[in-house]
């Protein structure tokens, strides 16, 4: 459980003797991990799909030195001359870098262990700052596990309970700073995200987006902005200019093909919808793109030759 599947993680200096990892089981879906390194990558690109109950949520503290994080493509800054606290979703695209020697010490948890919604989670993760009045403490319980795991491990589940209660008050904490409209923001934001991601899912649709999300279908109509339309149509618009893309990129793909690419399990319904959307149909936009760049071609030609 200490690092998800779809994390990779590659040694950057494959021939150091100071990469040393040790990880020790502290409760049910809970673990401690101590990383040495000189010169390590972790990264996953993509936002994963799952129960939110089986994400697994790091907390770690990074010793100062060289190395840099984004998270959700997002830089995180490190502090300069102290260790650095910073939880993150495995679940969620990062990117970590160690350039140079350092360590981490990190909680790896469930979502479900924290009880906490995903939104307060997601929302919490983007406002974990040392000025928080829990920053400091969490910090320092983390890095005194990390000894303890070294001198007297057997001692790590007696401090399960203790661990848990503090991560989740410090994501409390963060979640409040950031405000209700900047949650809510926070939550349409994600919304928008995984729509994108999974545009051409043909499951794609409000219960799915809910169920991601950790919310009601309900709590999904209220949440969605007005400014963007209907959910259903949203979803729609998006799908179709992929697909007009599509039929100007790939003139070997039937309509029918195109159509099941980008979330249509109906061509006729794809036709009739891209008519409405573009005013004609999708054969007859991808013979005038075509027609469209045999002129421009011809164009070209002239010109040079005369």
């Amino acid at each position: 459980m200490t690092v998800a599947d779809h994390v990779a993680v590659a040694v950057t200096r494959p021939n150091s003797t100071r990469t040393s990892v040790g990880h020790w089981r502290m409760g049910r879906d809970t673990e401690l991990m101590r990383f040495r390194y000189r010169g390590v990558a972790a990264t996953t690109r993509r936002r994963l799909t799952a129960d939110p109950s089986t994400r697994l949520i790091t907390v770690a503290v990074l010793t100062p030195g060289d190395w840099s994080l984004t998270r959700d493509h997002r830089p995180i800054n490190s502090l300069p001359d102290r260790p650095t606290l910073v939880v993150i979703d495995q679940f969620s695209p990062f990117d970590f870098r160690g350039h140079g020697d350092g360590s981490v010490v990190a909680v790896h948890t469930r979502h479900a262990r924290l009880r906490l919604s995903i939104e307060t989670i997601d929302s919490a993760i983007d406002h974990v700052h040392p000025e928080l009045p829990l920053y400091r403490l969490v910090r320092g319980h983390v890095q005194q596990l990390g000894e303890i795991a070294a001198s007297a491990p057997e001692i790590l589940p007696e401090l399960n309970s203790t661990t848990i209660a503090l991560v989740r008050s410090l994501l409390l904490s963060a979640a409040e700073t950031a405000g209700p409209a900047t949650s809510m923001q926070s939550i349409v934001t994600s919304i928008e995200r995984h729509i994108e991601e999974h545009l051409d899912d043909l499951t794609l649709k409000a219960d799915t987006i809910a169920a991601a999300h950790n919310i009601s279908t309900r709590q999904l109509y209220n949440l969605w902005p007005e400014s963007n339309g209907s959910l259903a149509g949203y979803i729609t618009a998006q799908r179709l200019a992929r697909a007009r893309k599509t039929l100007r990129t790939h003139p070997h793909l039937t309509v029918a093909a195109v159509a099941r690419r980008h979330g249509f399990s109906d061509p006729t319904h794809f036709t009739r919808r891209f008519r409405v959307a573009h005013g004609v149909t999708p054969s007859a936009w991808r013979r005038g793109a075509a027609d469209a760049g045999s002129g421009i071609k011809r164009t070209a030609v002239s010109f040079t030759v005369s």
